[in-house]
């Protein structure tokens, strides 16, 4: 049997959901802390790793705080449980642990969503993940 050896390690986290009329603390879910930076603007923020995304998608105000114009980036339409939407790619530098930073492309909506998702294009097909979720745990591995 293959052993796979794992260079990072993060525990879960619980994130806050906004409604419209209050804010929910979730339980512990597989969420990271990232760096994003933009030509010289750089912010962190949290993002849920999401298997089932294709994309990774970012809120609408971290592309504000980066200074991007969402919508001149390359069109790509979303498909979702609530509907579908347009998003606009981005490239961007992440950055996940000192040693494990790259250029990745970001879809920002111009609709609010609730979570950053960090998908399969730019972040799962890089990194391999272990989830051990009776544990609250996170392994991360490059694969470039």
């Amino acid at each position: 049997m293959r052993t796979l050896e794992f260079e990072y390690q993060f525990n879960y986290r619980p994130i806050f959901l906004e409604t419209r009329s209050q804010k929910l603390l979730t339980p512990p879910l597989p969420v990271i802390e990232v760096a994003l930076s933009y030509d010289r603007a750089a912010t962190t923020d949290f993002a849920l790793i999401d298997s089932g995304s294709t994309f990774s998608v970012f809120t609408r105000e971290i592309a504000d705080e980066l200074g991007i114009s969402v919508t001149e980036g390359r069109v790509q339409k979303l498909n979702t449980l609530g509907g579908s939407l347009l998003a606009y790619g981005h490239e961007l530098e992440i950055t996940i642990a000192p040693n494990l930073h790259y250029a990745i492309e970001i879809l920002f909506t111009e609709y609010p969503i609730p979570r950053n998702l960090l998908g399969h294009n730019g972040f799962l097909d890089r990194v391999a993940v272990a989830l051990r979720s009776k544990y609250g745990l996170i392994y991360l591995q490059p694969e470039f």
